[in-house]
């Protein structure tokens, strides 16, 4: 199912409808402030499993974790000190992925080949306010076609993915951009993927 929803004034009805789907344990595609992502409620363990299977990968692959606020960030992080946390003041909501050495609150499932996690505090009115509504984060990994590229049309998302998820939620066309990641989980900041995010910014 497509469902238009205004990237910038997101409809609050229409935010529902997408709750509802996560809520029950559905497999949503959602458009971010980077790229378009499939996603679903973080703390159900069969759409997680269900998430990994449409995907098509294992839990070998990093997935992140969409939060509506640094403070939510903090549970899923074995700490977030003054200077990272300051570091993240300054360009969130915002196209960054930042890794953190994983908490026990961290799914299990994520973590059998690891022990960091990649958290996401999106600029995008749509992702805000789904994640107010549904009252829990969200997992979510990008979506790729069949030579690894960026899906950016939810049309094309629809056509070609649209049977193995329960929504396509379409925030418009996006760009080739994904987020820039940042390592915050040793002892020195590592900038993993120069992406849409302006590592200048970041003030490291």
């Amino acid at each position: 199912m497509l469902l238009s929803i205004d990237p910038k004034q997101p409809e609050p009805w229409l935010v529902g409808r997408v709750a509802n789907v996560l809520r029950r344990g559905g497999v949503a595609v959602i458009p971010t402030d980077t790229v378009y992502s499939f996603a679903c409620a973080l703390n159900n363990a069969g759409a997680v499993d269900r998430l990994y299977e449409v995907k098509g990968i294992t839990p070998a692959k990093r997935l992140s974790i969409l939060v509506p606020d640094i403070a939510t960030a903090s549970r899923f992080t074995r700490g977030i000190t003054n200077t990272m946390f300051r570091t993240m003041r300054r360009v969130l909501p915002g196209p960054y992925t930042f890794i953190f050495a994983a908490s026990t609150e961290v799914p299990r499932v994520m973590l059998r080949k690891r022990r960091t996690v990649g958290i996401r505090l999106p600029d995008s009115p749509i992702v805000l306010a789904v994640l107010a509504e549904l009252g829990e984060p969200l997992l979510t990994t990008s979506v790729r076609g069949q030579r690894d590229e960026f899906l950016l049309d939810p049309a094309t998302i629809d056509d070609d993915l649209g049977s193995q998820v329960d929504m396509v939620v379409d925030g418009g066309l996006l760009s080739n951009e994904p987020s820039t990641v940042v390592d915050l989980s040793g002892p020195e900041t590592v900038i993993v993927r120069e992406g849409k995010g302006d590592i200048a910014a970041l003030g490291l």
